[in-house]
């Protein structure tokens, strides 16, 4: 019996290959679905970590200890409490120790706690030294200038409800290289706040030391600190719910030892496990359809390949050959193509996908394996089965009708059944997509499988129709004598393969068109959610001494204004300052801005030209002035040539006018003028100043006479000086309560013009309204412009231009978050030309690396593979095709060379050997992309495009033209090649006809 098996395949090899191939492709593709479910949750796991905020990746634990207790062994024993509770491989356990309080200098003091974290020193760019001894402490730079101490000055602290002060020692100035680095784990001890506007105190950074200050000094209360932050790998190390279990294990431990807990890690772990299962659940849907159609396109193969051997089989019968002998010769022929091919299916599916032995976890690996084999065994069970079914019909049939050269057409009430239920089937899906499309829950497997279910019903019903049309259309060109239309149209009646090759190709362009217009959407999704949330092509994170300094740095690297932007942010207040003169050049603009184009929104922003700067030039600066009163001194601030902060101390200044002189090296070139401010504070004073000049130049006398030059503090709340003008120069005056005795030069516009998303727009549209710009005083606004969102800071925020903000702020600060915007044909050596003008990057982030962390999450992930299973798809209704349209050339070829003798034309031979096909791929690529157009558009098939349903940009379109068009087209190629080959020698066959015959 085998022998007679593999003599038959070897005299039919090409529709045995065919059985083989298609095997191949099933066998492979299942097997390889496991594989790449396992490896692609592994791989989900560390850009889900990447991806998230520190907040979300941190497990924090706090302890508050009290008086007696405040000992640095109980602190020691605390730290390691945490350590051994949240024990986890990739987990960075960072300790620290904070009291609240308040910390005052000479003449003023603020908000600020006194606090240590390992390796504080690391993550700050220090002037001065790092605190190695209780009492010695580094101040932040802007709280150094509100409390005006520097290195070497005392300070003191109180604590909370504390009665003492604690004596303390400034050893270093710093400013934080990065506020939002992981290191700080989102914990508000850098992040500096804005003056309140009812006080004269502030919350400000916190004043670092060692812990010995903290536990040496008897202060009432102190809280320690410790926080796991997770790196990347901790999800794909240790499995995501394993860290979920551990987290919680720990906090029940820790809240009952009196600690407070926040394992938002733990809530990560669950969201990545759940992605996981999105993937489980996701891929094993394309594994499906491909199956299904795969077994459809066997049975086709199978069932139109038996038409071969129907003859032999009735001879069979005639014979008397016993019916188990006949079934095992016939299904033999399919059988065995197909194991084998099963086996190489398999063997090949994994070589491609099959991870490393060190990728997986060996108990994964068990299970993927285990599965591969199942998903393989199933593919080939399911084709004997199709097969079987296939050749019943077949074996069931009389003698009579075996030996008939034209098999018979029927429609039993079978076939209307199983139609029947395919569209209802379809109909249930649709319902159940749209349904799940318009809430936020879960699709359903059969929501996910309407694709495939409408357009294998949609190819029913229109094999349903195609048969009768094409019969009516048939007789109508016969009687018009269009010879070769009717020929065409009368095989599309008769031929009995042309309802299941309809269903079957529309069901494999639709497919296919369906993963093709996903993958599109996912992937631009992923894209404008990476460039609105990095905000450039490229963005540099770096540390500056000032804003000023930050922005004539890039200004210098890039005078053109085409590659990059200089930008400040401060998250916690909502605002991005940018240069605006550049912002059309460098950021990644979308209409949801404020506008279609980022210039018009920049103008908006600077005002056409600033005022003139008033500057001082030379070695040398000269202030001449007098004064009534006490002594005062007089501190202008003067901002260099490259923006780096300039002060010079000027006094003390007494009695009639007089010069006085102070050498200044940087501002050999021009300085430019931003303040003058007089101490000491308690002191009352009038103070006339009537010239300000450098040995090369200073401030025009007109400057100093025009009081509209000149303004005050921009804070509600403080006491400023008394500021008037007359043709002599400028006049300041306060009392011993002024709080505010700085006068500020004003080249800028009075308030500072900002466009706004969200609920900021009406926030700041009040009488007075004022923003927290930078850390210090608030600025005065108006609104020039609303944005439905806006990079970097989403749907609620505000856009300054930085030049403009930096001005008014008046004290050539530093900002929260300092960047550097780069296109992506920027420099390479960006940052070491920052680097020699004293910018250091302390982080780079691109759209591209953050769009492509997003694109290994679940849908994307998923839909790659439905991409891949939708070219296979093709593949298989195309290897059909080619085994139906082999075996029907040889009836056809009877027929159209019969025909042929009698007269019909060899063009219109030749145009209905290929039309009939023509004809049911043109209508399968067309219902194919209105099934791809309905479910993508109509049905919102799948997952939300991002798993926490971000919704800051409105959501690309669900289909568009070119990912469809690339399926209809790539599907009809495919077809027709298949066809051209299968029905090459038909073709030869009339043309040889007509050689003989002659012209």
């Amino acid at each position: 019996m085998l022998w007679l098996i593999v003599r038959a395949l070897l005299g039919r090899g090409a529709p045995a290959i065919t059985l083989l191939l298609l095997s191949i492709l099933s066998a492979g593709a299942a097997a390889a679905a496991p594989q790449y479910i396992a490896r692609s949750a592994q791989d989900m796991a560390s850009p889900a970590v990447a991806a998230a905020s520190v907040e979300d990746r941190t497990f924090a634990a706090e302890l508050r200890l009290d008086g007696g207790a405040l000992t640095a062994d109980r602190v020691a024993a605390a730290v390691e409490e945490v350590r051994t509770a949240v024990a986890l491989p990739d987990l960075t356990v960072i300790s620290g120790l904070v009291a609240s309080g308040a910390v005052s200098g000479a003449e003023r003091g603020v908000t600020a706690p006194l606090g240590y974290r390992d390796g504080f020193c690391d993550q700050l760019v220090l002037d001065g030294r790092c605190p190695a001894r209780a009492g010695e402490v580094a101040v932040a730079a802007a709280t150094a200038q509100t409390l005006g101490v520097r290195v070497g000055d005392p300070v003191r602290f109180r604590a909370e409800s504390g009665r003492s002060d604690v004596p303390l020692t400034v050893v270093a100035i710093y400013r934080a290289k990065d506020l939002y680095a992981d290191y700080w784990a989102a914990r508000e001890l850098v992040r500096t706040g804005t003056d309140d506007d009812e006080t004269a105190t502030d919350d400000r950074a916190a004043v670092f030391t060692v812990p010995e200050t903290i536990t040496r000094n008897g202060l009432p209360t102190a809280f320690v600190e410790v926080d796991g932050i997770g790196a990347g790998d901790i999800l794909a190390t240790t499995a995501p719910l394993d860290v979920r279990d551990r987290l919680r294990e720990a906090q029940a431990q820790l809240v009952d030892r009196g600690y407070e807990t926040d394992a938002q890690l733990s809530v990560l772990a669950a969201d990545t496990h759940n992605a996981q299962l999105d993937v489980v659940r996701g891929v094993p849907v394309s594994v499906a359809e491909l199956l299904a159609v795969c077994w459809i396109a066997l049975f086709l193969a199978v069932r139109h390949g038996g038409a071969v051997r129907r003859r032999e089989v009735g001879l069979l019968k005639l014979r008397g050959a016993g019916r188990w002998r006949m079934l095992a010769l016939s299904v033999g022929q399919s059988a065995v193509p197909m194991i084998v091919g099963g086996v190489v299916g398999v063997v090949v599916g994994l070589a491609l996908v099959r991870p490393r032995a060190d990728v997986l976890s060996p108990q994964t690996a068990r299970i993927a394996d285990l599965g591969s084999l199942g998903a393989a065994a199933v593919a080939v069970l399911g084709s004997l089965l199709a097969a079987t079914v296939a050749e019943r019909r077949t074996l069931r049939a009389p003698v009579a009708v075996l030996l008939r050269s034209v098999p018979a057409r029927r429609f039993g009430w079978r076939s209307g059944t199983i139609d029947a239920v395919l569209v209802v089937l379809a109909l249930a899906g649709a319902y159940e997509a749209r349904a799940y499309a318009a809430s936020s829950a879960q699709a359903s497997w059969l929501a996910l499988l309407s694709p495939a279910l409408l357009a294998l019903a949609l190819g029913v019903v229109l094999a349903r129709l195609l048969v009768p049309l094409a019969a009516r259309v048939g007789r109508q060109a016969l009687r018009a004598g269009r010879i070769g239309a009717a020929v065409t149209a009368i095989e599309l009646a008769r031929r009995p393969s042309v309802p299941q090759l309809t269903a079957l190709l529309t069901t494999a362009v639709a497919l296919l068109g369906t993963a093709l217009a996903t993958a599109d959407t996912t992937s631009r999704a992923d894209r404008d959610r990476a460039a609105a949330e990095v905000g450039a092509d490229r963005v540099l994170i770096v540390t500056a001494p000032s804003r000023s300094q930050l922005l004539s740095a890039v200004r210098s690297i890039d005078p053109g204004g085409r590659a990059a932007m200089a930008v400040v942010a401060s998250p916690n207040n909502g605002v991005l300052a940018v240069d605006a003169t550049r912002l059309a050049a460098v950021a990644r603009w979308r209409g949801e801005y404020g506008a279609r184009e980022a210039a018009a929104v920049a103008a908006r922003l600077r005002p056409a030209q600033l005022p003139s700067e008033p500057t001082v030039a030379g070695p040398a600066v000269t202030l001449e002035a007098g004064g009534e009163g006490r002594p005062v001194t007089v501190r202008a601030a003067f901002a260099a040539p490259d923006g780096s902060p300039v002060d010079v101390t000027f006094g003390p200044v007494t009695g009639p006018r007089r010069a006085y002189r102070q050498d200044v090296a940087a501002c050999a070139g021009a300085c430019r003028l931003v303040s003058l401010t007089i101490g000491p504070r308690s002191a009352a004073f009038t103070l006339r100043i009537f010239a300000l000049a450098g040995t090369a130049g200073g401030v025009d006398p007109a400057v100093l006479a025009d009081r509209t030059r000149w303004r005050t503090a921009t804070a509600v709340g403080q006491l400023p000086l008394d500021v008037s003008t007359d043709q002599d120069g400028l006049t300041l005056s306060g009392l011993v309560n002024t709080v505010d005795r700085a006068v500020y030069v004003a080249d800028t516009p009075d308030r500072l013009p900002m466009v706004a998303a969200g609920g900021r727009g009406p926030e700041l549209s009040a009488a007075d309204p004022q923003l927290g710009t930078f850390p210090g005083p608030k600025l005065p606004v108006t609104l020039a412009g609303g944005a439905s969102a806006l990079p970097r800071l989403g749907r609620e925020g505000a856009l300054v231009d930085l030049e403009t903000a930096d001005r008014m702020a008046g004290d050539l600060g530093i900002g929260d978050s300092m960047q550097v915007w780069l296109t992506a044909d920027a420099p390479a050596d960006m940052t070491r030309r920052l680097a020699e003008r004293g910018i250091v990057t302390v982080r780079d982030n691109t759209t591209a690396a953050l769009a492509d962390r997003y694109a290994r999450q679940a849908l994307p992930v998923t839909v790659r593979f439905q991409l891949l299973a939708g070219m296979v798809i093709v593949l298989l209704a195309a290897g059909a095709l080619g085994v139906v349209a082999a075996v029907e050339r040889r009836p056809r070829g009877a027929a159209l060379i019969a025909l042929r003798r009698q007269g019909l034309t060899a063009g219109a031979a030749g145009r209905a050997s290929l039309g009939t096909y023509a004809v049911v791929i043109g209508l399968a690529v067309v219902a194919g992309v209105v099934t791809t157009v309905v479910a993508r558009t109509v049905l919102r098939v799948g997952t939300p495009l991002l798993p926490d349903v971000w919704q800051v940009l409105t959501a690309p379109a669900a289909a568009r033209a070119a990912p469809i068009a690339l399926a209809a087209v790539g599907s009809a190629v495919v077809f027709a090649a298949v066809v051209a080959m299968s029905t090459g020698r038909l073709l030869g066959q009339v043309r040889r006809l007509d050689e003989e015959t002659g012209p």
